[in-house]
Parts: structure tokens; C-alpha cells; sequence
């Protein structure tokens, strides 16, 4: 089964994973590379000597160049002509080669889409296709290329899943940050509730109606929390005036809220959340149970495994990726 994490370099670089984790991991996606003036560029990356001295004593681990990000924007301009493809596809090739990565991991939010406040068009749709088409030829057959996608029906229809099923090892579902924008409910559940959130299992069967292989199908886990903030009723699903939630903290921050106010947790959701009556505040985010209930689902209907944004979000324990691994 797949283990994947999302790191990115802070100010201090990469400063490497906490001792045991490489154990409990499969594959590293390292964030992002971005687009810049039509190519990948990781200028901006602090301490690259860090990265490249990890992957040289990376063992076992598949370590992934990540492209792209939440609000990352150059794709839809970059990739409308042949020649845009062309600089785009071989600047990004050439930092894979460079620093000896394993692979890709496309993380453009998203084509056709401009909510994130990126340039978009409705030719993205095949364009994307041609352009991964491009990255696959000159990265070589060996190398991973796969990519992070959206858990929404207009992401499905954004993409060419047939074709790109030629291409891609794998997709990664970004089954998190799905908060209901109108009422308190989970971002990262795993099953339909009561309380009206969208839920992982029902992103993963929509692309597997869509065609897309299920075994290549990697689902999305949350190390962090999302808030909703003045809420007057704690219980999931009531209406709130303080929509989208915002960022919650990582799982050390959770715990606090868990001490305060009690942890609560959706039996049939598989969500946890806690509302603090005090601070009338509702958080919603993932817990080693939860996220064991979603490595039984990943085994038990075929997945190809699980990855979760991101590898800082968890304790100094890191309570949550031995939940996740088992060990």
C-alpha cells in the first residue's frame, strides 16, 4: 500500500523526517516547484543542498517533484500552445534529472478552474492532456508521473481521465478541504452523513465511474484542521454565517482543542471534530481513528494506498502517520 506525504521547505529547507517516519513512508511529494515566465522554477526553495542530499540517502523512499499548489497559477497560458508545452514539459524534466528525483506529481488547481484566482480556459481540458502526454515521453517510462486532483464533479469533467490514464502510475484525490461553505461539517470524512459533507469514498467511486482505475486511485488524509468560527450550535451541519472555514492548525493544535473542549466523532462519517462552546468554535480534522478507518477502506476496496497533506501538520510523536502506517 502506498504512504505518501507532502513536505515543503521552510524557511530552514528541508530539515529532513523525524526518526522512523521513512519507515512508515512509500513516497515523498516535495512542494512545489512553480511556474514561472512558461517554466518550473524552484528558486525560491531555501537550502536546496538539503533536498538533493536527501535523495541521495533516500533508501527505499520514491521521492516526487510537486508542481503547482493552491493559488499556484502559469499552467493555462503555459501549456496553449505547442511551444509553451515544450518549455514548460523540459524545464520541469530538467529539475526531475537535476536533482535526481523519481518522478512528477501534477498539482495544478485545477484546469477549466480559475477559484483558486489562476488563469483558465475551457481548452485547458486537452491541453492538460497533451502537455502530461509530453512530460511522459521525455521523463521515460520509469520514471512516476501522477497528479494531485480535486474532489468535485467539475474536476472530473476537466479532465480527459481516459487518456490520461496512458500517462499517469497514479492520481492522488485530494479528499480534504471539503467543508461545506453554508453549515458546520468535516472536511476530510470518509463517508456521507447526516451533517451533508462530501465525503473521500464517494470522490473515489466518482472516478472510478468516470473510468479512471481504481487501483490507481490514492485517497487523501488531512493533518491539519479547518475552522468554523462564531458558530452558536455545535452540532454538524447547523448553519453558519463565518463560511468557508479557515485553517485550524496542525494535530498539536488539534490536541489542544481536544483537551479543552472533548473530542467528538461521526461514527458513521468516520470524522472527528470538537466544538469549543466557549470560543464558539467548531473544528473539523483528522484523528488516528478516523484515519485508520480510511486505511481499512483503502485495503478493503481496492485503493492504491493513501497520502496526506502534509508531513508538518502532525505531532512531534507523529501520532498520525503511525496511525496511517501501523506502526
Amino acid at each position: 500500500m502506498t504512504v505518501a506525504a507532502y513536505v515543503y521547505p521552510g524557511e530552514n529547507g528541508f530539515t529532513g523526517l523525524r526518526p522512523g517516519d521513512a519507515e512508515r513512508l512509500t513516497h515523498i511529494n516535495m512542494s512545489f516547484a512553480l511556474v514561472k515566465d512558461g517554466k518550473g522554477n524552484v528558486d525560491h526553495w531555501k537550502k536546496p543542498e538539503l533536498i538533493r542530499d536527501f535523495i541521495k540517502n533516500k533508501g527505499h523512499l520514491k521521492v516526487v517533484l510537486s508542481v503547482g499548489g493552491w493559488g499556484a497559477g502559469g499552467f493555462s497560458p503555459a501549456v496553449a500552445t505547442a511551444e509553451g508545452r515544450e518549455l514548460l514539459a523540459q524545464s520541469l524534466v530538467d529539475i526531475v534529472n537535476d536533482f535526481g528525483f523519481d518522478g512528477m506529481d501534477l498539482d495544478w488547481e485545477y484546469p477549466c478552474n480559475d477559484m483558486a484566482g489562476i488563469e483558465a480556459s475551457p481548452d485547458d481540458k486537452p491541453n492538460y492532456t497533451l502537455w502530461v502526454q509530453l512530460i511522459r515521453k521525455k521523463m521515460g517510462p520509469d520514471k512516476i508521473l501522477s497528479m494531485a486532483a480535486g474532489g468535485m464533479q467539475s474536476c472530473i469533467d476537466s479532465l480527459e481521465l481516459d487518456k490520461l490514464d496512458k500517462e499517469m502510475d497514479f492520481i492522488n484525490l485530494m479528499t480534504y478541504d471539503m467543508c461545506p461553505w453554508d453549515k458546520t461539517g468535516y472536511h476530510s470524512a470518509l463517508f456521507s452523513s447526516e451533517a451533508g459533507s462530501p465525503a473521500g469514498a464517494n470522490v473515489a467511486d466518482m472516478y472510478t465511474k468516470a473510468g479512471f482505475p481504481r487501483n490507481k486511485l490514492v485517497l487523501g488524509a488531512a493533518f491539519y484542521g479547518r475552522l468554523y468560527k462564531d458558530v452558536e450550535n455545535g452540532v454538524p451541519g447547523s448553519p453558519t454565517n463565518t463560511a468557508p472555514a479557515g485553517l485550524g492548525g496542525g494535530y498539536t493544535r488539534i490536541k489542544e482543542w481536544i483537551a479543552k473542549a472533548g473530542l467528538q466523532y461521526d461514527e458513521t462519517a468516520e470524522a472527528p471534530y470538537v466544538y469549543d462552546a466557549e470560543e464558539k468554535g467548531f473544528i473539523t480534522f483528522d484523528n488516528p481513528r478516523s484515519i485508520e478507518a480510511k486505511v481499512k477502506y483503502v485495503k478493503e476496496t481496492g485503493l492504491m494506498g493513501i497520502m496526506f497533506w502534509a508531513y508538518a501538520g502532525d505531532d512531534e510523536e507523529s501520532t498520525l502517520l503511525k496511525a496511517m502506517a501501523g506502526k
